[in-house]
């Protein structure tokens, strides 16, 4: 195994790097299959470069990781994931403007 193929899920997560479908795969426990089935599914977003490697960006990672905890924990439909998992993203970004509202209101 090499380096790039064992980064930690945090590492990949942090940072802006990107991951190949076995990371993705490795570290949110799923199947090529099912994470591709998501990829078709709209549940995230993946590029296929030319040299037809499966890259996913740190942020679908983190969809991805997601995702599997609320189809695992909370049994959704897969169609119901993408839904979901947009309305928990604005969720974040209303908090973190409201933060920086609240920030900017005290000083």
């Amino acid at each position: 195994m090499t380096p790039s193929k064992t980064l930690p899920i945090a590492e990949i997560i942090g940072q802006e790097l990107e991951a190949d479908l076995d990371q993705v795969c490795r570290l949110c426990g799923l199947d090529s299959t099912e994470l591709l089935d998501w990829v078709r599914e709209g549940v995230v977003e993946a590029q296929e470069p030319a040299s037809g490697h499966w890259q996913f960006s740190a942020r679908q990672v983190r969809r991805v990781y997601v995702a599997r905890r609320l189809k695992r924990d909370l049994e959704l439909d897969t169609r119901a994931l993408p839904v979901v998992l947009d309305l928990l993203e604005e969720v974040q970004t209303l908090r973190r403007r409201v933060r920086l509202l609240e920030r900017v209101i005290e000083d």
